[in-house]
Formats: structure tokens, sequence, C-alpha cells
């Protein structure tokens, strides 16, 4: 399987798992992450994903994905719970790669960012 596709499939898996050290293991250590108008600087990954896994609970789905070298665009399907309300949103994530690793990813989900 390629290795863009194995990294996104570790990705999805890891965040579906709330498995933190799993998702965490295909960043860059200075990895940036933009969802909405809202970005994770540098080094703050790991309280921002652990914080979404415990608040939100949010699962992926693969729809489909396009890599060009060192990027890829994700097509997936997000659902999450927020207040007792399970939403849903199609999203597509671009990241951009480096020596493998993710180094800057950016999120647009249908509608809005926010919860």
């Amino acid at each position: 399987m390629d290795t863009t596709r194995d990294l996104v499939q570790r990705h999805i898996d890891s965040f579906n798992a709330g498995d933190a050290d799993g998702l965490l293991a295909d960043f860059a250590p200075d990895a940036t992450w933009v969802t909405g108008d809202y970005a994770v600087p540098a080094g703050e990954l790991r309280s921002f994903f652990e914080g979404a896994m415990r608040s939100i609970r949010p699962r992926l789905s693969l729809v489909r994905t396009i890599a060009d070298g060192e990027a890829v665009a994700v097509e997936m399907t997000e659902m999450w719970t927020h207040d007792d309300v399970t939403k849903r949103a199609s999203l597509i994530a671009v990241f951009d790669l480096a020596a493998g690793r993710i180094k800057k990813a950016k999120i647009y989900r249908e509608g809005s960012a926010d919860a």
C-alpha cells in the first residue's frame, strides 16, 4: 500500500481510537494545525487532540484520498457530540508532508469549524 495512504489510514484509526500517541507519531515535532479560524501552534497538538477526544469524541470516516508528492488532500466525514447533540459534517484535510510526516494540516469543514 502507498505510504501516504498508510499515513492517512493510521491517522484516522488513531483518531477514532482516541490514541493521541499513535496520532502524534505521524506529525513532525513542529507541526501546526488550522481548523476554521483556530490555529494550534507547534508543540501544542497533544493538548488539542486529547481535549477534543475527551470532550466531543469525534469519529472520522474516509471518503477518498488525493496525493501529490508532499501534499495530500483527504475527504472525510466527521461525527461528534456536543451538548448531547450528535453532529455530522463533511471535511477536507490538506496535509503538507515532510520526510513522511505531517508538517502542516489545514481543515476545511462544511458549515462551521466550531462545535
